[in-house]
Parts: C-alpha cells; sequence; structure tokens
C-alpha cells in the first residue's frame, strides 16, 4: 500500500531529479547538504505534499504531510519553516545526533495528522520525533516510516495535491 501511495504521489523506482533548489535552500542556512541528503532528495523531492487518504473534501487540511524543506507550499511561504530548519539544524539536532551517533540533517516533516520532525543520518537511516512521544525512533527507509504512520489508519481512497511551485521545474 505504502509503495502505492507513494507512486501516486509520482515517486519511481530508479527517479532522480534536479535538486538545485533545495541545495540552494540548504547552502542559504549555512548547511551544505551531505551526500545521503542529496541521494534522499533526488529519489523523493518534489512529490505531493499533501495527502488525503481517509475525507473525501480537498478543501480541508490533508491529513498526511510529505513536506521537505524547503517548504513550497502551493504558494504560500511558510513562515514557520525558517523557525523549523533553524531549531532542526541547532538544539534538537544534538540529540538526534547523539541517538544516532553519527552526523545527520534536518529533511522536514512527514506523517499522518500530527507529522514527524524528520532527520537523516550520513549512512541513510531516517530519525523521526514526535509531538507526543519522547522516544526518537529510527527506520531504514522513507517507506518504513511511512508504513508506520499509517498503521492505524484505515482507507480505501487517496487523493493528492501537487507542489505546484515545482510543477515543470523537476
Amino acid at each position: 500500500k505504502v509503495k502505492q501511495l507513494m507512486e501516486y504521489a509520482g515517486w519511481y523506482e530508479g527517479r532522480s531529479v534536479d535538486i538545485s533548489i533545495a541545495e540552494q535552500y540548504y547552502a542559504n542556512h549555512g548547511v551544505p547538504m551531505m551526500k545521503t541528503t542529496q541521494r534522499f532528495y533526488r529519489k523523493y523531492f518534489g512529490l505531493c505534499c499533501e495527502w488525503y487518504l481517509a475525507q473525501k473534501k480537498l478543501k480541508w487540511a490533508a491529513d498526511f504531510e510529505f513536506a521537505l524543506f524547503p517548504y513550497l507550499v502551493n504558494g504560500i511561504k511558510n513562515h514557520l519553516e525558517d523557525a523549523y530548519f533553524r531549531d532542526m539544524s541547532g538544539c534538537e539536532l544534538a540529540e538526534i545526533e547523539q541517538a544516532a551517533g553519527q552526523k545527520c540533517q534536518p529533511i522536514g516533516h512527514i506523517g499522518y495528522y500530527y507529522p514527524a520532525e524528520v532527520w537523516i543520518s550520513e549512512y541513510g537511516k531516517l530519525y523521526a520525533k514526535y509531538e507526543y512521544q519522547d522516544e526518537i525512533e529510527c527506520f531504514p527507509d522513507v517507506f518504513a516510516l511511512i508504513e508506520r504512520e499509517l498503521r492505524q489508519c484505515k482507507f480505501d481512497s487517496a487523493a493528492m495535491k501537487t507542489v505546484e511551485a515545482l510543477d515543470g521545474k523537476i
């Protein structure tokens, strides 16, 4: 089911897109992208960012977010984005790196209803921190993270919105 959703969001085996917009964003924040971050972005940058799984009204807030930095959510610059990136690159990063035992970088928010803050390690593992729990969870890849997010979710259809700012650009 997760693979189907990812394909619906625009992912496919061997996907490799232009990530210069994201690389520039990281560079502007004084955080050059690690190799694993670049690889992750080439595969997943620009996928549909808002997923509607158990509801029919697209005017409502999406129930699943796949938001990688920079947030380019449909023409609206998220004013919290820089604060999120700063926090996830600062005080929170130390906690994640201690748990991971290696260098990590923030990549964004992924999840159902209360999306996790997500970091990637230099070995490509994903680390997720949730508002509602103290433990940091580790995932081998984004599919495992999404599977964990959706284990409580029953749905038989999905609708998605693309990142309009990237339409035709990647």
